[in-house]
């Protein structure tokens, strides 16, 4: 097939949109979703017209969240897989969510991503995806968790403070009341996978990292193997396999998308100069000057440091954020209206087991650092 035969037209990010836009299209309720319909088919119609990706197209628009795509046609084409996701339709909901794993795996999506400004189109997403998880379908459940671990695996996306907070909060929602054992084992092992993820970032103080995958099999060698409905040790283990492979190649996929890779690890530049290479250069030098050296907006409280200490940078501060909400979760106690809480007794246990994960896969900059130990 042709470049100019697909579906979406001929750009990296048509081709991920256009088949599950028209997914979306044949799925609706055409009087319930006609504003959704018409949505998708003014995207595919815009797709369509947009070329093919080049270097100087994705140097001169780098601060989009959609590689090779303007930040208003960004918006203009996320927002149907918006619509779909708040539609709570799960025929909708479903290739919306199919798109997303598409674009954070293939580094489509690039950016940081915070509570603050709220109205980006990213953050509204994210917000939507994990609303998702009250539809009640066990299929939307993982599909939700595939986009969730996909999301923050991306070394092209810096998942920020409270948004990462808030997916692994959706994560032990799923493990807590969860539809079926097998989805509340698969919660259990993405919100496992994001600490190593998280934490070897931490140690590396770099996006682009080379993480282990985690073992279903040792989560569940002391608790609820009760939840296991047969095969869902494999099940899980290959669900999680699966997210870390598909993303595994962005840094080094193509040339177009190392250049998101390099903004995330190093911060966020300015723009505006008229010539390409050295709007490219400054871009990385102000973005060095911002992440390596701790511009971090948290709620933590403690400004940058320096050297080898934990808050030296945005990925360190919301490490270190991360782990000090699990402390207080681990530490929850129970009311005495409710003595034997047994869901505020499992969300405990997790939390142990996930520093648990954190202090066996740490480093000597995680191990070393006063202000964690001081926490600990």
């Amino acid at each position: 097939m042709s470049a100019s035969q697909y579906l979406g037209g001929p750009s990296s990010c048509g081709r991920a949109l256009g088949p599950c836009l028209d997914k979306i299209v044949k799925n609706a309720a055409w009087r319930k979703h006609s504003h959704l319909v018409l949505s998708c088919k003014s995207v595919l119609d815009k797709l369509e017209s947009l070329p093919a990706d080049s270097i100087s197209i994705s140097i001169s628009i780098s601060h989009s969240p959609l590689f090779s795509l303007s930040p208003s046609d960004a918006d203009f084409v996320l927002n149907p897989i918006l619509l779909a996701l708040d539609s709570a339709y799960p025929k909708v909901v479903d290739p919306a969510l199919e798109c997303l794993f598409k674009l954070f795996s293939s580094g489509l999506i690039r950016g940081e991503i915070d509570h603050t400004p709220p109205n980006l189109i990213i953050f509204k997403i994210i917000e939507s995806v994990c609303k998702v998880c009250g539809i009640g379908d066990e299929a939307v459940e993982l599909s939700m968790l595939r986009v969730l671990l996909s999301a923050v695996r991306s070394p092209c996306v810096l998942i920020r403070g409270e948004c990462l907070v808030h997916i692994v909060r959706t994560c032990y929602n799923i493990y807590l009341g969860g539809l079926n054992g097998t989805n509340q084992i698969c919660a259990k092992s993405v919100l496992a996978q994001i600490m190593l993820v998280v934490f070897t970032r931490v140690e590396e103080d770099s996006m682009d990292v080379n993480v282990k995958t985690v073992s279903v099999g040792e989560l569940l060698q002391f608790t609820d193997k009760n939840l296991n409905e047969g095969s869902s040790i494999h099940f899980c283990q290959n669900f999680v396999n699966e997210v870390m492979a598909a993303s595994e190649g962005v840094p080094d996929d193509k040339l177009l998308h190392n250049q998101p890779t390099d903004e995330l690890q190093n911060g966020s530049g300015g723009a505006g100069d008229d010539d390409d290479k050295v709007a490219e250069e400054d871009h990385k030098s102000d973005l060095g000057n911002k992440v390596t050296n701790g511009e971090a907006d948290t709620d933590v409280g403690v400004g940058a440091s320096g050297g080898g200490e934990v808050g030296g940078s945005k990925i360190r501060e919301d490490g270190f954020l991360l782990f000090r909400n699990l402390c207080k979760l681990s530490m929850k106690f129970s009311s005495q209206e409710t003595p034997d809480d047994q869901i505020l007794l499992r969300g405990k246990i997790l939390s142990l087991e996930l520093l648990k994960v954190i202090m066996d896969n740490g480093g000597p900059v995680w191990r070393n650092n006063e202000r964690q130990v001081t926490n600990t």
